[in-house]
């Protein structure tokens, strides 16, 4: 294949929150007199965080409240950009590969960090959690962005940190790239089978470089 466009999950992806995140739910959950803490936080982690809501035992009647509270608490904390996500970006820029954001984050909170990033003007598009019906691992949002982006699934490449992104990646027949970050979910990571796994964006940086260079990407053996 030959890369056109290379999508990004965002949290845990391009920018650091895994600790960010944990704080927001401990408060959060403590709003709701629910005790949460690391070990809880590994057993029920998911980016559809209704998912954590409804294993902490959360009444679902309460989620938009909690939404709100998490969102408020989150909004406290300063999240910083993972090493080598400016370059990488500024990289596929300047050879003319288009990059575009699937995340479940909400517009106005990742659109507020990629500003404050300076990161936007690197994004040709952007689909947010409140844009699709479907969460992740469902493709919804992935062939949103591939239709935006008028790039076909073989051309793109995907890149997450979690189980779910990669499992999206191969339902949209997109090549997904695993990224191990903070959040609890290394093993499970690495056991969904991306097409290929880097240690790092930098690493993943030359990896596409050379991609480009010869015209494809190969999948992990």
């Amino acid at each position: 294949m030959k890369t056109r466009a290379v999508i990004f999950d965002w949290d845990g992806t391009l920018v650091d929150t895994s600790e960010t995140s944990y704080r927001a739910y401990v408060r959060m959950f403590d709003s709701f007199s629910i005790p949460f803490d690391r070990d809880t936080y590994a057993r029920t982690y998911s980016p559809n965080w209704y998912h954590t809501f409804r294993c902490v035992g959360l009444a679902e009647e309460m989620w938009a409240e909690a939404d709100e509270r998490w969102l408020a608490f989150f909004a406290e904390e300063k999240n910083e950009l993972i090493d080598g996500a400016a370059e990488l970006l500024a990289d596929l820029t300047s050879r003319g590969i288009a990059s575009g954001i699937v995340t479940s984050g909400g517009r106005d909170r990742v659109t507020r960090e990629l500003h404050g990033h300076g990161l936007m003007s690197h994004f040709a598009h952007c689909v947010f959690g409140s844009d699709v019906t479907n969460k992740k691992p469902h493709p919804e949002g992935l062939l949103l962005c591939l239709e935006r982006l008028g790039v076909q699934p073989e051309d793109a490449v995907y890149v997450g940190d979690s189980p779910e992104d990669v499992t999206m990646a191969r339902t949209a027949g997109v090549f997904s790239v695993a990224v191990p970050g903070g959040y609890p979910n290394r093993e499970a990571l690495l056991a969904v089978g991306a097409d290929h796994v880097a240690e790092s964006l930098r690493e993943l940086g030359v990896i596409l470089s050379r991609a480009d260079g010869e015209g494809s990407v190969n999948r992990a053996r």
